[in-house]
């Protein structure tokens, strides 16, 4: 049975007891390791787009601010991330790849918004979604800086991920922003399936769920590409199981896959959430698998690979 799952998820959503004993570890995990300030001490621990997915995986467990054993953990995430801010409404305290932190961070205020009594975090919501609107490029799309010319299928996922939580809390979204997003993601669809990184470039299994899911969450989910696309992953498509990114390429094929349904997630999830599972650390946490952001980002990316079968984030729903 699904717990909390939308009749629409129905008997698809299993919240195993072993599923349950390794989310509750690894929530655990971080709660245990976060920092007064809310960050993590971890390499990129203290990035507000990491902080956020920390909380989306508190949240996503059902879990609420300022409640029960993880609520002062989520507390903790949404003052590290509205207090540090940027004037011009910049969700992001690093100077390498601001707009990674700045999507993750504004879907984390997004989800959190309609649950928390802070009067800061619709200000802090409404000037982050403004600066991913005003900061998509020529092309549709974004990349690593406010005014980059250039656009990546990583990058620009993240900000549209964003756009869709804000728009859920009731943020205005500009329907162009989004048309001409997908637009972007369609540019970069490859013959036989999957997604680039700048072009039609040759797919990996993480650009592969990053444009099938922004396909099935802007309402494109019965475009050929995306069909195309969920094909390619039920059969392995890109090694994911071999992916340098492996967690990272979880967290997004995983929503993809639950977004594509049926036979696709069935698949999916009873083979990557025992993977997941296995994977776990002793002490609660995953292993960063190559390039996916550190122990603490893994971490919070196979945990919301798996929390799916809960269903509770607005994000999630189909």
């Amino acid at each position: 049975m699904c717990l909390g799952a939308s009749a629409l998820a129905g008997e698809d959503c299993k919240v195993t007891p072993e599923t349950e004993r390794a989310v509750t570890r690894g929530l655990d995990y971080l709660a245990k390791t976060q920092k007064p300030d809310g960050s993590w001490p971890d390499n990129y621990g203290q990035v507000s787009g990491v902080v956020g997915l920390c909380m989306l995986a508190f949240l996503a467990h059902g879990e609420m601010p300022d409640e029960g054993k993880y609520g002062q953990a989520i507390r903790r995430c949404v003052d590290y991330i509205v207090r540090n801010q940027q004037a011009n409404g910049l969700l992001s305290n690093e100077s390498g790849s601001p707009m990674y932190s700045h999507g993750f961070a504004t879907l984390a205020l997004g989800e959190v918004y309609g649950m928390i009594d802070d009067p800061r975090v619709g200000p802090a919501l409404k000037k982050a979604t403004g600066l991913i609107v005003s900061s998509q490029n020529r092309l549709g799309g974004w990349r690593y800086s406010v005014n980059s010319p250039d656009a990546d299928t990583t990058v620009s996922g993240a900000q549209m991920l964003g756009l869709r939580a804000a728009a859920n809390a009731g943020m205005e979204v500009p329907v162009s922003t989004i048309q001409r997003g997908v637009g972007f993601y369609k540019s970069t669809f490859c013959p036989g399936g999957g997604f680039g990184y700048t072009g039609a470039d040759g797919p990996s299994p993480a650009r592969s769920g990053i444009g099938l899911l922004i396909l099935s969450l802007s309402g494109a989910y019965r475009a050929p590409e995306a069909k195309a696309t969920a094909d390619f992953l039920l059969i392995g498509g890109g090694g994911y199981a071999h992916s340098g990114y492996f967690h990272y390429a979880a967290y997004y094929c995983s929503q993809a896959m639950f977004q594509a349904g049926g036979r696709y997630w069935r698949h999916w999830n009873e083979t990557m959430t025992p993977m997941l599972i296995g994977m776990q650390a002793a002490d609660g946490s995953w292993a960063d698998q190559g390039s996916s952001g550190g122990v603490v980002a893994a971490t919070a990316f196979a945990l919301l690979a798996m929390e799916i079968n809960y269903n509770l984030l607005p994000i999630y729903q189909r």
